[in-house]
């Protein structure tokens, strides 16, 4: 206890050690550890990582509980020497120190409360795949550290922590190591762990983030070809009696059902009722559209698109349902005007998206024998057709193969030039398409 207040005094510069003091052999130890540590840590901080190693090597065996930096910085200067190294059986070397050095921190800082003992098995496990990722043991082995993590964190795993987890789960059913019930299981936890880091994150660029995450684990899931839908339901439905009180966590059930397009089923039906029960919130309404659009009741469908549109409180949210609604309009009763209403609202609110101006285009395409009196009338309709396309392309470059093969599509479909000559229509000329689309576009001919 000595000499950690030795130490503190030292570093809050209120104590001076005086060279003709008398001190103990415990004052002497932490003059050596506040010695080593000011020498390692300016080096380490310079880079000049030649010069730090000595130093840290002694802090890390003589004062091993000093400081939690000493550990996080003992990986870093390993992992540079292992990037430098050529030969093999030293790199195998460096890998066991910092295997050690994640040994030592939970011995001595297991209890951190930020970064406590769950926390690091999961980087420990995450560093061993990195540079020992191409055998079962080490599979296997990085398994066993990432449940005594989950066990440990719960759902405050870190989600490159859980998605690695998922990953090595994946792996090691293909080697017929892990069972398929087993790696559902997994799934189903890292799901939720994401899902509630992404409830809980602010930050937009962070939260497309977890986004990307739990997309690569719905698509890992996918190349382990465990997405039955059957075999989701048995896994969830023990899980959904459990939660069946708990709104949070039923709506993450769903969330992953709706995410692996298993909505067609008993259980999705009776957590989508039972989530509107326990909080009639958009997210519960879209589930239960969701559900009767699958069971083709489509009157109901729409009837919870719209509560959900009125309950939702976030713009891209609102896009996304009234973009469905504008699908499902336009395919149930073939209504071009209400679907258009509709995809031009999902625009309103998500303006930087491409998908609502494609299907605009799509609704003018169908419905181009339906205007005019004659071919040519009919045709013109392309042309604005083909003018969402490339509005889809200019706001959102991810639509842009999409909108490109509707236009080499529709391309073919415009009037001619002979027949252009005829109706005395000069190419490059505006020209007004009527009826309800009653939009300008301009003359083109193929």
């Amino acid at each position: 206890m000595k000499r950690f207040i030795v130490i503190a005094l030292v570093f809050m510069g209120l104590i001076q050690f005086s060279t003709q003091a008398q001190e103990t052999n415990q004052e002497q130890d932490s003059i050596e550890c506040l010695k080593n540590y000011s020498l390692y840590s300016l080096s380490f901080k310079k880079k000049m990582y030649d010069y730090a190693m000595p130093a840290w090597r002694e802090m890390f065996k003589n004062c091993p509980d000093v400081t939690v930096s000493i550990y996080s910085d003992g990986v870093a200067l390993y992992k540079h020497y292992m990037k430098k190294e050529k030969d093999a059986s030293r790199k195998e070397a460096y890998l066991d120190s910092i295997m050690m050095v994640y040994d030592q921190r939970i011995k001595y800082f297991g209890s951190h409360p930020k970064y406590p003992k769950g926390w690091i098995l999961g980087r420990k496990a995450m560093d061993l795949l990195k540079y020992r990722r191409n055998n079962v043991e080490t599979l296997e082995e990085s398994l066993g550290y990432f449940e005594e993590c989950y066990d440990s964190q719960k759902l405050s795993v870190e989600p490159l922590v859980a998605l690695n987890w998922f990953n090595t789960t994946a792996a090691l059913v293909k080697q017929d190591r892990v069972s398929p019930d087993e790696a559902l299981d997994v799934f189903i936890k890292v799901d939720e762990i994401v899902n509630i880091h992404i409830e809980n994150e602010k930050n937009p660029e962070k939260q497309a983030l977890l986004a990307q995450i739990s997309k690569a684990c719905g698509e890992t899931l996918a190349g382990t070809g465990l997405n039955d839908c059957n075999q989701i339901e048995l896994a969830l439905t023990p899980r959904y009696e459990d939660i069946k009180d708990n709104q949070g966590a039923i709506n993450r059930m769903l969330q992953l059902m709706n995410n692996l397009d298993c909505t067609n089923n008993e259980l999705f039906a009776k957590a989508s009722e039972q989530n509107y029960k326990l909080n009639p919130n958009a997210s519960a309404a879209y589930f239960l559209a969701r559900y009767f659009l699958k069971q083709e009741q489509t009157d109901r469908a729409i009837e919870y698109y719209n509560k959900a549109i009125d309950l939702v409180e976030v713009d891209d949210l609102r896009a996304k349902y009234y973009y469905e609604l504008a699908l499902l309009t336009f395919s149930y009763s073939k209504d071009g005007p209400k679907a258009r209403e509709y995809a031009v609202k999902a625009i309103q609110n998500k303006s930087k998206w491409g998908m609502p101006y494609i299907l605009i285009g799509n609704i003018y395409a169908m419905e181009s024998k339906k205007y005019g009196s004659n071919d040519f009338e009919h045709r013109t309709v392309y042309w604005a057709a083909i003018d969402q396309y490339k509005k889809a392309k200019a706001v959102d470059p991810e639509c842009g193969e999409e909108a490109d093969k509707q236009i080499h599509v529709y391309s073919q479909y415009i009037p001619d030039k002979e027949t252009g000559f005829f109706q005395g229509i000069e190419e490059g000329s505006k020209y007004t398409v009527g009826s309800w689309i009653n939009v300008e576009t301009t003359v083109r001919y193929r």
